[in-house]
């Protein structure tokens, strides 16, 4: 999922860029996790669990507990943005990443979403990589590795075989 986001992204908004797997912002863009100054708590909507592992624990505290508003510069700045684009070209920039990952394998996008947010919990590197080679045995019986190198040989796109 990406998210094309411009103006506010504050609350429930930021929450959902989050949830987001990439984020595209125009310029004019802003985040903030505001609910703390209405008398809540920033923790809202998996703002707790996605944002520290976004921009790391010291940042996301700030943010969190100060409720401010961040610009598009800042949050591409300290890693929350893919892209920063202006007005005109945020779609279409949405769609150019979107479509570069739709190029890839449905297997292979799914599973490398998958295994990524796996192993950002994973104990141990030992146990990301156990998960990695089982993900990649599994991936030969798709056979679009075959396919990949014949389209290589033959000079033209893969043609995937879906999930």
């Amino acid at each position: 999922m990406i998210a094309a986001v411009h103006g506010a992204a504050v609350g429930g908004g930021l929450a959902i860029a989050l949830a987001s797997d990439l984020r595209v912002a125009s310029e004019d863009a802003y985040f903030a996790a505001h609910f703390i100054r209405v008398g809540l708590s920033s923790c809202d909507v998996g703002t707790s669990y996605m944002l520290p592992r976004i921009v790391g624990t010291t940042l996301a505290a700030e943010l969190m507990l100060t409720g401010r508003r961040f610009p598009a510069e800042e949050a591409m700045r300290i890693g929350f943005l893919n892209r920063l684009v202006t007005r005109d070209e945020l779609l279409p920039s949405a769609h150019q990443l979107a479509a570069d990952i739709a190029d890839n394998s449905e297997y292979g996008v799914y599973m490398t979403k998958l295994g990524m947010w796996l192993n950002v919990d994973a104990p141990s590197m030992r146990h990301a990589i156990e998960l990695e080679n089982r993900t990649q045995v599994l991936g030969t019986f798709t056979g679009n590795m075959t396919e990949a190198g014949q389209a290589f040989r033959e000079k033209r796109a893969p043609v995937w075989k879906r999930m």
